[in-house]
């Protein structure tokens, strides 16, 4: 399935799936973030999680700073795997990532996916804008802590920091430099939004302005914890999906 450059990564392949789950990480995340659900999913569902470039794998691939750069890389890579029915998970960056792929895939193959699934992120509408990709290593580290704390002291060493800094930066340029397109077409496909109690991201009220995308189905999931709520609560996340994509 994954050949040599692809942004795929299908860590436990199910040939006989009847949906292909494609994962779409977070800004400085990467496909292994994605690694442990396969497992978790009945065998009609095949995981498939996208390896960013510039981390991981893919180290020697300079990392997008673009949206419609990284929405090429990763359609690139996905195009030959649209033979069955298809999802699209993001979560927060992923979430836009997802959104900006459901929309080329509709524009230029008429497809779209089965269910569109956007965690922890408001819709292009609300995009919050930023500039944390021309702010100093130290203040984007100090940024990547508030976020997921706990990584003091790997982010304190120079060697650390210059492996990953360069692909989280250009992550983030790619989400504060996004620009919605006001005028494009609803989708068709149903959208589930989920969100966390706690997360300091986004609201509750600008997820629910997902609903406004889709002519298809929108619900919104609201789960305990903050804006990696998905980690300690991954089973729960795995089943709202397996039981969506049931109904």
């Amino acid at each position: 399935m994954e050949r040599p450059g692809s942004a795929l990564r299908c860590y436990e392949p199910k040939p006989t799936a009847r949906l292909r789950l494609f994962c779409l990480p977070h800004a400085g995340g990467a496909a292994s973030f994605f690694r442990a659900w396969s497992s978790l999913l009945p065998p009609d569902i095949e995981v498939c999680a996208i390896q960013y470039s510039g981390r991981e794998d893919r180290w020697d691939v300079p990392p997008c700073g673009e949206m419609s750069e990284l929405v090429e890389d990763i359609i690139t890579s996905i195009r030959g795997q649209l033979d069955r029915p298809f999802v699209l998970f993001g979560h927060s960056l992923g979430a836009l990532v997802a959104y900006e792929i459901a929309q080329v895939l509709r524009r230029e193959l008429g497809r779209e996916p089965f269910h569109l699934f956007v965690s922890a992120k408001e819709p292009p509408q609300h995009h919050h804008v930023d500039d944390f990709h021309q702010r100093s290593d130290d203040e984007l580290c100090a940024e990547l802590v508030r976020l997921i704390p706990g990584h003091e002291d790997v982010l304190a060493h120079p060697e650390v920091r210059d492996l990953l800094l360069p692909a989280v930066r250009a992550d983030y340029r790619v989400n504060e430099t996004y620009r919605p397109i006001e005028t494009r077409p609803l989708l068709d496909c149903p959208i589930t939004a989920l969100c966390a109690e706690e997360d300091t991201e986004t609201t509750l009220s600008e997820v629910q302005g997902w609903r406004h995308l889709t002519q298809g189905r929108y619900s919104a999931v609201v789960l305990p914890g903050d804006h990696f709520y998905l980690v300690p609560h991954r089973r729960t996340v795995v089943d709202t999906i397996r039981q969506t994509l049931a109904r």
